[in-house]
C-alpha cells in the first residue's frame, strides 16, 4: 500500500471502533494529536490494529500550538466582552467530555477540558482574564488529572485549528469520524477565529477533507453491516496482502479528489459541493466497482469437463480404448485432471489480473474478504467440492467404457 497518513481529529481517542476498522482499510497510518504526558487509553480494536500493523502514530503538538495560539490570544482579547456574553464558564458544569456540535443554548451546555500541555501560558492567561476558562483538578483512580476548562465551541475551534496547522506541516490528510468537524477547516486567522466563536462564520464546505471523505465513502460502501464482529486479523491481512489493487484504488481516489477540488474552487454552497462529491464518487469508484462485479460474474470457468463432450461408444470395447487414445485409461484420466487444474489456474490468473487492473479491485477484495459466509453458502461450497471430486473420480473409473468426442 502507499505510505499515506490520515490525521485524526478532534479527539485523541478514536470514538468508534467500527470506524477505526474502516479507516485502517484505507490509511496506512493514522496520526493523532497527543500532548506530552496525555494518558492514552485506547480501546481493544485500536490497540490490536496498532500492535499488529503500527496503525496509530502519535504526534506531539508542541511546536504547532506555539504557532496557532497567538491568533487565538488576539481573537480573545479583541472580542473579550462579546465572547464572555456567549461562552463564559462561570456557574456551568464541567464533564471533561465534549462534542464537536455543541447544543444551541450555551447556558445549558456542559463545559469541557483541554489538556494543559496543549494550551500555552499566554493563551490560558487570556482565556482566564476574559472569563472563558479556569483550571480544574480531578483525582482519578489511576492518576491525578488537570484540565483547562472551556466552552465546547472554543475547544472545538482550537482543536481544529491545531489539526489544520499540523496537517500543513506534515502533509497528513485530516480525517474524522465526527461529521460536523468536517466544516472546521479553513485559514484560522484571528478574524476567522472570532467569527467562528461568535457564530458569524459561514461553514466551510471542506475542500481540505475531500480525499478522506471520498476514500471513506468508497470503503464503507463495501463493508458488511456487522463490521464490528469482523476480526482485526482480517483487516490487517487486507492492509498488507493486496498492494497492487490498493495502488489502483488510491490512484482513483486521488483522481476523483483532484476533479472535485478543481471544479469547486469557487463553490460556496455546501449542497452544491456535496453533489460534486457524489458525482466524482460515482464516476471514479462506484461505477467501476459495478462494472468489475459484472465482469467477474461473466468470467466462466471453462474446464475440460465442460468443453469436451463425453459419450458412450458401445462399438469400442473398453480394453481397446487405451490403444485408441494412445495410453491407458488411467493415464487419460490423469491428463484430464491436469487439464482441468491448468484451466482453473489460468482462469484464476485472468481473474486476478482483472481485479488488479481495476480502480475498484481493492474494494471488491474488501467486499469478498469481509463478507461473512452464510451456512447455506458454506454448505453449497462443500457440496460443490464433493461434486467436483466425484466427477473427476468418475472420469477415471468409467473411461474404459467411454470415448471422448
Amino acid at each position: 500500500m502507499a505510505l499515506q497518513t490520515g490525521l485524526y481529529y478532534p479527539y485523541v481517542h478514536l470514538r468508534d471502533e467500527t470506524w477505526a476498522k474502516a479507516a485502517a482499510l484505507y490509511w496506512r497510518h493514522l496520526a493523532r494529536v497527543v500532548p506530552a504526558g496525555f494518558p492514552v487509553q485506547d480501546r481493544g480494536v485500536v490497540r490490536e490494529l496498532n500492535q499488529a500493523s503500527g496503525f496509530i502514530v502519535d504526534s506531539d503538538p508542541r511546536q504547532v500550538i506555539e504557532a496557532v495560539a497567538p491568533a487565538f490570544v488576539t481573537a480573545v482579547r479583541d472580542n473579550a466582552e462579546a465572547l464572555r456574553a456567549r461562552s463564559a464558564v462561570q456557574g456551568r458544569r464541567f464533564t471533561s467530555r465534549w462534542h464537536s456540535n455543541p447544543a444551541p443554548n450555551w447556558r445549558t451546555r456542559n463545559l469541557t477540558g483541554l489538556y494543559p500541555e496543549e494550551v500555552p501560558p499566554a493563551l490560558e492567561a487570556a482565556l482566564e482574564e476574559a472569563g472563558l476558562s479556569y483550571r480544574d483538578h480531578r483525582q482519578r483512580v489511576w492518576h491525578h488529572q488537570e484540565w483547562v476548562v472551556v466552552d465546547p465551541s472554543l475547544a472545538w475551534a482550537y482543536k481544529c485549528a491545531v489539526t489544520q496547522e499540523l496537517a500543513r506541516r506534515t502533509a497528513f490528510t485530516p480525517v474524522t469520524d465526527q461529521l460536523d468537524a468536517y466544516t472546521a477547516t479553513g485559514d484560522w486567522t484571528a478574524e476567522h477565529i472570532a467569527d467562528t466563536l461568535l457564530g458569524r462564520a459561514a461553514p466551510s464546505i471542506g475542500h481540505e477533507t475531500t480525499q478522506s471523505r471520498l476514500a471513506m465513502m468508497a470503503v464503507r460502501c463495501v463493508l458488511p453491516a456487522d463490521l464490528r464482529h469482523v476480526p482485526v486479523e482480517k483487516i490487517v491481512r487486507l492492509r498488507t496482502q493486496y498492494a497492487d489493487e490498493f495502488v489502483a484504488f488510491d490512484t482513483a481516489v486521488k483522481a476523483a479528489t483532484a476533479e472535485v477540488v478543481g471544479a469547486t474552487q469557487e463553490v460556496t454552497d455546501r449542497a452544491a459541493f456535496e453533489l460534486h462529491l457524489q458525482g466524482a464518487f460515482d464516476c471514479h469508484l462506484a461505477q467501476p466497482l459495478e462494472s468489475l462485479r459484472k465482469a467477474m460474474n461473466g468470467l466462466k470457468l471453462n474446464t475440460i469437463l465442460t468443453t469436451l463432450t463425453i459419450k458412450p461408444e458401445v462399438s469400442v470395447p473398453g480394453a481397446g480404448l487405451a490403444w485408441l487414445l494412445g495410453g491407458t485409461a488411467t493415464a487419460v484420466g490423469t491428463g484430464l485432471a491436469f487439464t482441468v487444474l491448468a484451466t482453473r489456474q489460468a482462469t484464476a490468473r485472468e481473474r486476478d489480473t482483472l481485479v488488479a487492473s481495476s480502480p475498484a479491485g481493492y474494494l471488491l477484495r474488501v467486499e469478498k474478504e469481509l463478507k461473512p459466509a452464510t451456512m447455506l453458502k458454506r454448505a453449497g461450497r462443500q457440496s460443490h467440492a464433493l461434486r467436483e471430486w466425484a466427477s473427476e473420480w468418475a472420469v477415471h473409473e468409467s473411461l474404459s467404457g467411454f470415448a471422448v468426442a
